[in-house]
Parts: C-alpha cells; structure tokens; sequence
C-alpha cells in the first residue's frame, strides 16, 4: 500500500537550518546535510559568483574569508557586498534552501507538494513575502508560512516520534502562554492558545540578545584571560598560541567555542580544541553562564516588552516556554522563573521544537500536485497562428536563396524577415512546448506551474535564434560569403524581441503568483506573416511584361498588410490601433520597393520587440 504524502517543514535561522519530512502514517525523518542535522545556514560567495551553501561554505571560509557570510539573513532584505561583488541576499538564502530541496526529493522520491516553513512573528507582510520567494527560487514551490511562536507551541501538543497527526492543537486551551525563543539571535512573543488554534498578540525581537552575543562575550573573556593571564579564571588559556587563534576571529573558531558552549549544558567542563596543532581552552558552566548574564537580561527585558504590549502581566500567563539553540543553558529557564515566578518549561529537543512543531502545523494540505497552467486549446485560428508564420519564413527564406543577386540590402534584407518569422512561429508556440517539457520524468521532481511556463517560453525563445541564426549560416554557405554580413541582417532584427521574451520567462518563474499563459496575438501574427510573404516574393526591381502590374500590385499590398500588423502589435488601444492601422497600411504601401526589403524586416523585428516589451512591464508592475 502506497504510503500517504509527506510533508516538507523547514526552519531557515540566521546560524542554522532543520528541516524534517513527516509523513501522516509514519514517524518523521529528519534532514541530514553532509552528515549533520542542522547545517549552518552559513554561505560562501566566491569571486567568480559561485555560491556554496552548507558545511561546503565553512571548508572555503579559511582559504577565502572575504567570501563567508556566516548569517545571511543579517543582511536583510536588499543586497550586500561579498568578494567586491554586490549579491542578493535572496541568492544566498536560496543557496541553502536548495540543499534541503533536493536532499527532500532523494528522500521522498520527489520533492512534496506541501511544504511549511517558519517565520519570526515580528517579520512584517513585505519581508515574508521575500522568504517565499527565496524558496520558490530555490525550487520549493510557494511554501505556507507558520510563525515561530506558534509552531513551537504546537510541538508541545504530543510527542512526534510516533508520526505527526496534522490535526494536533495546543494543549494550553484559552490561554496565555509566553513563548522566548532563544537561538542565535532572540524574540520573545505572547501567544493566546485556545483549543482551535493559537494566535501571536504581541512580539518582540533583538539580533544581540541570543546565542551569538554569548559567543562574542565568551571569546572577549577568554581573548582577556589569554593576554592577562588571570589564574583565577574558570578557563584554562595555557598555550603561547591561546591569544593569536582567539583574535583571528575566524569562522572555525566560533563554530568550535559555539560547540563548546553547547557542551557544558550537560557536564561541567568540556576541553575544546581551537583550529591550531596542540591549543585548547577549557569551557565550565560557570564561564559560559557568566557570558551570557548581559545576555540573559536582555533576554528578560524583551519578554517583559512583549507582556506589556499585549497588555498583560506575568500574573495572566499560564507557561512560560523556552525553545532554541541556546535555551538548553539551564541558566536561560533560571533567569525567566526567576523574574516572572511562572513554571518554565524547556523543550527536549529545544533547537528543533520550531521545525517539529511546523511539521504539526494545522491547515490545507497543498495538492499532491500543483495544477498545470492550462494550455489554450488548438482551435483553426491558433493552428493557423503557427502554420502560417512557419511556412512563410520558410518560403522568405528559400526565394532568398533562389533569388538572391549579390550582397544587397534587397538580398540580405530577406533574411530579416524570414529570421523575425522564425521568432514569432517558435514565440507562438513557446505554451505547447511548455506542456511537452512538463512530460518529462526528470524535470517533475522541481516542476511547478510557473516553471512549465517559463521553460516553454525559453526553450522557444531559444529555437527561434537558433533558426535566425541558421538561416545565416546556410545562406553564407551557399552564396561562399562571409558569415558576417548574414549574421548581422538575420540576428539583428531578432535580438530585442527575444531578448524581452526572456526576461518576461525570467519574471514568470520567479512570481508567487499563479502564472498566466503568453499569448502571442494570432490575427496580427497571420496579417504579418501574410503581408511580409506577399511583399518578399512579388517586389523586383524589374518584371516580366505580363506581370509586371500584378507583382506591384501584390507587393504594395503585402507592405500595406506589414502596416496594419505593426499597429496591431504596437499599439493596444482600439482608437489607436485603428488610426495608427490606415496611417502605416497606406506608408507601407507607397514605400513598397526592393530597397526597402531590409526596412520592413527590422520594422517587423522592432513590432515584436514591442509587443514582449509592453508585457514585461505589465508583469513588472502587478
């Protein structure tokens, strides 16, 4: 029997990320990267751009420190300036969040529909809209968001070793519950628990009130011990090298004394050896819990703030509830009972309560699948909008070759409109290859509805320079010309318009929002395609006696027929359109001439580069 679908919770912090798969009828998994289950949330930006996330950033930061970033989301929303590059910082998160996508999908088989990530309560609307979009570049869909507060809360509902239930509430019913959660930097909310959920009512937060500010004092007073020499310090500093590694500062040194401090919350003291041959300091919990005094007040300040926003006083509060990293130092529970003379409850597994609790996080269930963005149908019209504009680039193109009398803008100008054909035939059909893509067994581990669109509009994109380009190449090889010349006539006109098509591609993927399908217009497509096969095959600079009247006549209506479709693809307005319509219909048709062969073909190329232009500042404004 098929097994249920799991789901895919993740907590991004700023010094590490857990994340765990959990399965309705089987006990929860947790991520393990590179053999640890909390990968520091660390990156590391190489000059040339490369961005390594996980335990791969720590081995680079000794030999390239100007490329680590230890904490990511220190750098807030915008960019920062790494390695003298300037990298999002939407980039580096999505760096990390792509190690757990993909380990998820080796797991799982293919990466869940339904995925939950944490988010601090006091992250307003813009910046949690930023974290989703981080995960969705990093392939994780559109992820519902689940305060911090509130999933910790929910991981004290019932044990997860037997399998989350997904319809577990909070044991503290109609209550108000204080929840601190003290990891690497520190946030204390309240939090109204009822039997139908909880809600956060008030939050505060501080970035130097959590376990790195401990780190930063514990390495002051054993760099202040090294140089002093203080005998009656609780860490033992011997070693000539002990100063030297401690005021290097580097990365390894704070992982390995973070480690330390980790240790001693279960035995007294701990020997810990720094990242040099033969030197070692010895941590206590007495040493430790007196670089976190400052600390530990600032983390009772923030509780007292966030009791007094929500208009309470310790009095009302039925718990107090300690997650994080460094709320397994027994002096963090101590410091809150203390001052609040409320029962302190301290996670068993304090770093993971919020990812656990995510995991039992009540809600909709996202769909196995996300739906598949529907592919307009092939009605006459649309089959039409894709045979004509085909046919008619191959037919440009093969008189072009048949007919063409030396390097002339009347010969090479062919190559231009039967290139721009070529872009809008492999444009029009970019939602269909889209579909076809999204067949493929090996793309649907990261497959999404905006990805099916994207791919298809680039991979189009893509076909329709290739075929510019081929063109080019055939004709220099045929006519034994240079590559240059008909390089540059089929190219050119072609650039601009696939240019924007793919950065609408581009803006499509990353959207939250459900994708729209990119239809080219089809009546200006045939009108274009019509008018330019019309004017390419009939305008001659000299005739046969007996047709030398129609070949005019056909060739000013094929330039009137380019006029009209300009304006279609130009202007959106129907007054507009109209009157812009007869204005170049009748300039088209007066300037039909061999000469003008080229003007048509970079007017078509300009049209279409139009068109993709005003649909990628629509998508830049919604």
């Amino acid at each position: 029997m098929q097994s249920a679908a799991p789901r895919l919770a993740i907590d991004y912090g700023s010094a590490c990320t857990r994340a765990v798969l959990a399965w309705p009828d089987r006990p929860w998994h947790a991520l393990i990267i590179e053999g640890t289950l909390e990968p520091s949330s660390a990156v590391h930006v190489a000059r040339d751009g490369v961005i390594t996330a996980g335990p791969g950033a720590w081995r680079l930061a000794g030999e390239d420190p100007g490329g680590f970033v230890a904490a990511p989301l220190d750098g807030g929303v915008g960019t920062v300036r790494v390695n003298g590059r300037t990298v999002e910082v939407a980039d580096l998160v999505a760096a990390t969040l792509r190690l757990i996508a993909d380990e998820a999908a080796r797991i799982a088989g293919i990466l869940p529909a339904d995925i939950r990530m944490s988010v601090p309560a006091g992250w307003d609307p813009v910046r949690r809209t930023w974290l989703r979009q981080a995960a969705h570049q990093a392939g994780l869909g559109r992820p519902q968001l689940i305060e911090a507060p509130v999933a910790a809360l929910l991981s004290t509902s019932g044990p997860l070793s037997s399998g989350p239930s997904f319809s577990g509430t909070t044991s503290a019913g109609g209550r108000y519950v204080l929840v601190c959660d003290v990891g690497a930097t520190a946030e204390a909310s309240v939090v109204r628990a009822e039997p139908t959920g909880a809600e956060v009512l008030a939050t505060a937060a501080d970035p130097d009130a959590g376990g790195r500010a401990v780190d930063d004092r514990l390495v002051a007073m054993l760099l202040n011990t090294a140089t002093t020499g203080n005998a009656q310090s609780e860490a033992d500093t011997s070693g000539s090298d002990v100063g030297a590694v401690l005021r290097a500062g580097t990365a390894a040194t704070a992982a390995i004394l973070r480690t330390g401090k980790e240790a001693v919350s279960v035995q007294p003291a701990v020997t810990v050896p720094l990242p040099a041959p033969g030197v070692a300091v010895v941590l206590s919990t007495t040493l430790v819990e007196q670089a976190a005094e400052p600390v530990l007040r600032r983390v009772v300040a923030l509780a007292s703030a966030a009791l007094r926003a929500a208009e309470l006083s310790a009095g009302d509060l039925a718990e107090v509830y300690v997650v994080g990293g460094a709320a397994a130092m027994p002096a963090v529970p101590r410091a809150l009972e203390r001052h609040f003379g409320v029962p302190v409850r301290v996670a068993a597994t304090p770093g993971a309560a919020v990812v656990l609790g995510v995991a039992e996080a009540e809600g909709a269930a996202a769909p196995e699948t996300e739906p598949a963005p529907v592919v307009p149908p092939l009605t006459v019209l649309r089959i039409l909008g894709l045979l004509v504009p085909g046919l008619a680039s191959v037919a440009v193109f093969s008189h072009f070759v048949v007919t063409a009398r030396g390097a002339t803008a009347s010969s090479w100008g062919e190559l231009a409109i039967a290139g721009v054909l070529g872009l809008m035939l492999c444009l029009a059909a970019g939602p269909w290859i889209g579909a076809a893509l999204a067949r493929d067994a090996g793309l649907r581990i990261r497959w999404d509805a905006s990805g099916q669109v994207s791919a298809g509009l680039l991979t189009a994109d893509a076909f329709g320079v290739t075929v510019a380009a081929l063109y080019a190449v055939a004709a220099a090889l045929y006519l034994v010309a240079p590559f240059g010349e008909p390089l540059q006539w089929s190219l050119l006109p072609v650039l601009p318009a696939a240019l924007l098509a793919g950065a609408v591609a581009v803006i499509i993927r990353r959207r939250l929002s459900a994708p729209v399908i990119v239809e080219f217009p089809l009546v200006a497509t045939l009108i274009l395609s019509v008018g330019s096969v019309l004017f390419a095959l009939t305008v001659r600079e000299e005739f046969a006696a007996g047709v030398q009247v129609w070949g005019e006549v056909a060739a000013r209506v094929g330039g009137a027929l380019v006029g009209v479709g300009v304006a279609m693809l130009v202007f959106r307005i129907a007054v507009l359109r109209g009157i812009t319509a007869v204005v170049l219909g009748v300039f088209g048709f007066f300037i039909a001439d061999p000469r003008a062969i080229g003007v048509f073909g970079a007017g078509v190329g300009i049209a279409v580069a139009v068109w993709w232009g005003q649909r990628l500042l629509a998508l830049v404004r919604t």
